[in-house]
């Protein structure tokens, strides 16, 4: 499983130019089926997971597989960007 979660908040104005973005991999990828999950989350409404994830700028992007953090992306990334992220773990094996 490939999560992909983006940090941001309401005042952000990076954070909102980013969302349409967000928006349209979340209908591609979040469907039954898939093995990749995008997730929004607003750093004001999830300060303690925030900070697990050591979030310290907004936009932020936390690409998770099988549970374990492989990257973290701050500012604004075009869907291009994601998804070649995601593409490039879909094709590799985590070392365990």
């Amino acid at each position: 499983m490939i999560e992909v979660i983006k940090f941001g908040a309401d005042w952000c104005g990076p954070c909102r130019m980013v969302a349409p973005t967000v928006e349209k991999l979340k209908a591609k990828y979040n469907v039954e089926g898939s093995d990749v999950q995008i997730t929004s989350i607003d750093v004001d409404q999830s300060p303690e997971f925030s900070r697990e994830h050591k979030i310290q700028s907004i936009p932020a992007f936390v690409i998770r597989k099988d549970g374990i953090t492989v990257a973290k992306k701050i500012g604004v990334l075009t869907q291009d960007q994601l998804e070649e992220e995601i593409n490039k773990l879909q094709t590799s094996k985590i070392d365990e």
